[in-house]
């Protein structure tokens, strides 16, 4: 009925009904529109849910690596320190690496280390970082030992460096695990090598490396006599 007064009352007027009429067409742009808006909306939102989860999730979990990396430090330096107080050696730290979450471009020499170790390159890499340094005597030679990166640019592997000032080689042959290497006067022992990966020595191998170093010193001895 509405329909056809609208066709037969003249101006102004239209039949509604018509699917291509005015007003349809205006109702069915804004249903378009709103519901444009409605899908943008929703996907704020679940945007603005999903990043900050994600990012806390990554924030934790580097939070709790670099924990644990701190905490196996903690440990490693007081083995460390028991051993040096075992064979009368100085401990000197630090109990991490300066700069432990990433490796610097440059290693800075500090006292006891001797000047020669910035060019001294373990296996043909640089130091790039030293922590956990002992220092001492035994039998009247002069003893180092200090964990330490290994590697060029940035990247770099973990070891244990075992210095005695002496040309004489008093850790024996070197071994596909311990390497004995020299340089301006001393006699190093780097180690520990698996494939072709090195990580740093246990209390356990240090305490084995210091007794050999004492029966070789007693050995000489007695062949002096």
């Amino acid at each position: 009925m509405a329909g056809w007064y609208g066709r037969k009352s003249g101006k102004g007027f239209s039949d509604y009904s018509e699917p291509n009429s005015p007003k349809v067409e205006q109702c069915e742009c804004t249903r378009r529109v709103n519901g444009i808006a409605a899908r943008m909306l929703a996907w704020r939102t679940r945007i603005a849910a999903v990043i900050p989860a994600n990012f806390l999730f990554v924030v934790a979990t580097v939070g709790l690596i670099l924990s644990a990396v701190r905490i196996v430090h903690m440990f490693r330096a007081r083995a460390v320190r028991a051993f040096a107080a075992r064979w009368g050696l100085r401990y000197i730290g630090p109990s991490a690496p300066p700069t432990w979450w990433w490796n610097p471009a440059h290693f800075k020499i500090q006292p006891p280390l001797p000047g020669w170790i910035s060019h001294f390159h373990p296996s043909g890499r640089r130091i790039k970082q030293a922590w956990n340094v002992i220092e001492g005597q035994q039998n009247g030679i002069s003893i180092i030992i200090l964990d330490a990166v290994i590697g060029e640019y940035r990247g770099g592997q973990p070891c244990t460096l075992f210095a005695c000032h002496t040309e004489k080689n008093l850790f024996g042959a070197s071994t596909s695990a311990n390497r004995v290497v020299q340089s301006d006067g001393w006699t190093v022992l780097h180690g520990t090598w698996f494939l072709w990966f090195s990580w740093t020595m246990s209390t356990k191998q240090l305490d084995g490396h210091m007794a050999t170093l004492r029966a070789s010193q007693n050995a000489q001895s007695e062949q002096l006599i």
